[in-house]
């Protein structure tokens, strides 16, 4: 079995979304697809290195290239409170990174983020095919295009590849053909593709600093936590920290699991009152960690309870339990996992839902979001989990 491009086969495939956090989780569905069309398939991934630990280990990706990104933009500042330490892993400049991507001799690149930047790195990359979008100019620099919008009904069989996110990623793959089967693509996935989509990634393991650090402030990980993921990159994506407050009160009639909070490096006085609550029973305020380690407690927690962010589709990834808070954004798009498994989205929807605002000057859906309906969705979401579900 094979995927073809053209009638050329490419057994050598790059798949690229240098951020964030999230869409990186996501974009594990591509590479899911990609290899149950074709076992014997070569893939790599390349990511800014900030992401890298999402992927590390992970039985898909046969070579992760990792940017060492200087970028600034919009979310500098946002992107600066909430990551933490790279975890230890090496990164490559754009030169060295073009270099590398070179040395691989990949067949086909295909965008999933088609900003400047990653458009560009293709290009220079060696592939002499590449699939983007089809947005300004750059669309010229790949030599293949497809979006969700550009696909006809006869192509997607009158259903949508996926919904959200992993429609849109799904959707760069449009322009290849299943050699074995003569199916394009969509039509392929349609006949073919699983039942259920949802991102999966590796749990990492927790080293023994980590264990100690923890041991140190009384929270133990081998027992049943629930854990609290309250920071988010945009003002309009948090859930006020008086509802966190409220909700941990809730929590605290759990008697069989711990509460633990994990908020982003940088920001733990934003969280002062939250934590003073969580510790006033049996919680846990984490100390900020490496990527990988905090990946490794969200594997491990009995329940995650996140804002709309990387950390929510992490936990999806690892299959743990999770409650999705969403704001502003549409959990049909960003939160497509009903029957996938154990996970549940709360959210309002007033008149002006959905926006993309990242500030907003009438914050009302995410404040008025009720601490008693995420609780009330946490002990689903756990029962759930405990019953297999």
């Amino acid at each position: 079995m094979a995927w073809s491009l053209d009638g050329r086969p490419v057994p050598r495939i790059l798949v690229s979304r240098l951020r964030y956090l999230g869409d990186v989780v996501m974009s594990t569905v591509v590479l899911e697809i990609l290899r149950l069309g074709d076992p014997d398939l070569h893939l790599g991934y390349l990511c800014e290195a900030e992401h890298g630990g999402v992927l590390a280990g992970h039985p898909l990706v046969d070579r992760c290239h990792l940017l060492n990104s200087r970028r600034s933009g919009a979310d500098e500042a946002a992107r600066a409170r909430n990551l933490g330490a790279r975890d230890g892993t090496s990164a490559l400049g754009v030169w060295g990174t073009v270099r590398e991507l070179r040395a691989e001799k990949y067949d086909l690149a295909v965008d999933l983020f088609f900003n400047p930047r990653s458009a560009w790195l293709l290009r220079f990359g060696g592939a002499k095919r590449r699939i983007g979008g089809t947005l300004g100019s750059r669309r010229h620099l790949f030599t293949h295009t497809a979006r969700p919008e550009d696909l006809t009904p006869a192509e997607t069989l009158g259903t949508p590849l996926a919904q959200g996110g992993l429609g849109h990623h799904l959707s760069r793959l449009a322009p290849l053909v299943h050699a074995e089967t003569g199916l394009g693509f969509c039509q392929w996935l349609r006949t073919h593709g699983p039942a259920v989509m949802r991102p999966r990634i590796i749990a990492p393991e927790l080293t023994s600093a980590t264990r100690t650090a923890l041991a140190d402030l009384g929270f133990d990980p081998a027992q049943p936590y629930v854990l609290l993921a309250p920071g988010a990159t945009w003002p309009s994506k948090e859930w006020p920290s008086a509802r966190w407050m409220d909700l941990a009160r809730h929590l605290q009639d759990i008697q069989d699991a711990q509460l633990a909070v994990l908020v982003p490096p940088g920001r733990g006085r934003d969280w002062d009152d939250l934590g003073t609550v969580v510790r006033g029973g049996r919680g846990t305020v984490l100390p900020p960690l490496p990527l990988a380690q905090a990946l490794a407690l969200v594997a491990g927690a009995d329940t995650l309870v996140s804002v709309d962010g990387g950390i929510m589709h992490a936990g999806v990834g690892l299959g743990t339990p999770t409650v999705g808070i969403f704001g502003p954004t549409d959990p049909a798009l960003w939160f497509p996992y009903a029957g996938a498994g154990p996970f549940r989205v709360v959210a309002m929807r007033p008149e002006c839902h959905p926006c993309d605002h990242h500030r907003c000057e009438v914050f009302i859906c995410l404040p008025d979001l009720a601490a008693a309906s995420v609780a009330e969705a946490v002990a689903e979401v756990r029962a759930a989990g405990h019953s297999g579900g």
